[in-house]
């Protein structure tokens, strides 16, 4: 297969035919405009750093106030939950007490 297409662009070139390089090719010239301007490289270089450290310190904070606030949350509901059995005991006791009698 190879070998194939090395002796028919071989022999295009024997023909006289111009072989075309790749930096002239389609694509490659498609590549070549469709790349950022120099203007547009340099506003990333300009803000991208910053805005992207922003980011990130801000994701950083929100998963932190977000994960104190589960814990506090937590810790809420746990206290309501051990308030509750501490009052149905209560009550448990008080109707053992009423059924002994």
């Amino acid at each position: 297969m190879i070998s194939r297409i090395a002796r028919q662009s071989s022999s295009s070139l024997a023909k006289g035919k111009s072989f075309r390089p790749a930096a002239q090719s389609p694509l490659r010239r498609f590549l070549q405009t469709s790349r950022p301007q120099l203007e547009d490289i340099g506003l990333f270089k300009a803000y991208g750093k910053p805005v992207a450290t922003l980011f990130l310190w801000s994701t950083l904070t929100y998963m932190s106030l977000q994960a104190i606030w589960s814990k506090l949350y937590f810790d809420e509901v746990r206290l309501e939950t051990e308030a509750k059995i501490d009052d149905l005991k209560k009550e448990l006791d008080e109707l053992e007490t009423i059924r002994a009698a």
